[in-house]
């Protein structure tokens, strides 16, 4: 698609967003969604960025639900396109992220002397292939640098958020992810590796071969060489660090568009919720932080998750909308969750 096409197809996109398209702008855009499933991704990645608040907050609920029933009630491909606006969440999408309404385009690639920075937005994921054939899934609100080319003994990446690595196999060649706090060594492995800013714990979990994790900078931690199934959790405020043996799979299900929960406790269950989603989450209670968590999510929308939650855990939840700020931003969508009278008798 030309730069010109893209940008007549966004600004169409956003006009009906903002709840004021023609019966002929609609008719259009229905037209555009058939003709290829990647067209359907390309819809709800700018829907969700909307819907996040990385948009101008019009009424769009009327909108958005005008459309979909349109093409619902008149593509025989209906299923197949609810299945798509489903899983659009999740799935990876360009590295363009629009910002159409300011007459601009976002891009998630920048250019440093020898080295390449990718982005992947809060509510967004991205995949990525480095020049040795390595596989990266970038995940929402990280940033990895990495050279246009590796060259010397040894491959070394920067991480700044989440990834989940397949390493290709070259042992006179190690590969290193260095983040803040940790440096893990591999040769041909994968694994995830969790180490977002903002976070108190971070986390190395390997799912196949072996890697070895040490501190970086003034870190006292030791090295540590983790064997598959097993998962490094290291308290950035205590400085402690243990290792567990367990289904890692949870670790980096969000690649796959998932959220795995195995006996977590809800604070930890609301965290990735909080990144997933680019939400801020609340919770009132400390009793309840530290209730204990098992379920699968897939493809839920933020709604349908939420609903989930108060069903089969003893909260309630409160939505509080994204604001409009002096500067022309926008606030997150705030949840604040407290105990259901359930949980207080206990």
């Amino acid at each position: 698609m030309s730069e010109q096409d893209k940008a007549s197809i966004d600004n169409l996109i956003f006009k009906c967003l903002s709840g004021n398209p023609s019966d002929h702008e609609l008719s259009e855009l229905e037209a555009w969604l058939k003709k290829n499933p990647e067209n359907q991704l390309y819809f709800n990645q700018l829907k969700n960025i909307w819907e996040s608040g990385a948009g101008p907050k019009v009424s769009t609920e009327a909108a958005l639900t005008k459309v979909l029933r349109k093409i619902e009630h008149r593509s025989r491909f209906s299923s197949a396109v609810f299945y798509f606006s489903r899983l659009a969440a999740i799935l990876f999408i360009p590295l363009l992220l629009g910002t159409i309404w300011l007459g601009y385009h976002y891009s998630s690639f920048q250019s440093r002397t020898g080295s390449i920075v990718v982005n992947a937005a809060f509510g967004t994921y991205s995949q990525i292939k480095l020049p040795d054939g390595t596989a990266v899934w970038l995940n929402s609100g990280s940033t990895l640098t990495y050279p246009e080319r590796f060259t010397g003994s040894e491959r070394k990446v920067q991480l700044s958020g989440e990834a989940y690595f397949e390493v290709h196999s070259d042992e006179n060649m190690p590969f290193f992810v260095n983040t803040s706090s940790l440096v893990v060594k591999a040769t041909g492995t994968r694994f995830n590796v969790m180490a977002y800013n903002d976070c108190d714990q971070h986390s190395v979990a390997l799912a196949e071969g072996k890697v070895s994790v040490s501190g970086n900078g003034d870190s006292p931690l030791k090295t540590t060489v983790l064997k598959p199934d097993q998962v490094l959790v290291v308290d950035l405020n205590s400085g402690s660090e243990h290792v567990e043996q367990e289904e890692v799979y949870k670790y980096y299900a969000w690649k796959d568009g998932k959220l795995v929960f195995r006996n977590d406790m809800l604070s930890e269950v609301f965290k990735r919720i909080e990144k997933q989603y680019n939400v801020e989450i609340e919770i009132k209670g400390e009793s309840l932080k530290q209730y204990r968590y098992r379920a699968t999510f897939e493809n839920e929308t933020l709604d349908e998750l939420l609903k989930l939650l108060s069903i089969s855990s003893p909260l309630n939840y409160q939505v509080v909308d994204a604001r409009h700020k002096p500067d022309g931003s926008f606030t997150r969508k705030k949840i604040i969750v407290t105990p259901n009278n359930a949980f207080n008798q206990k």
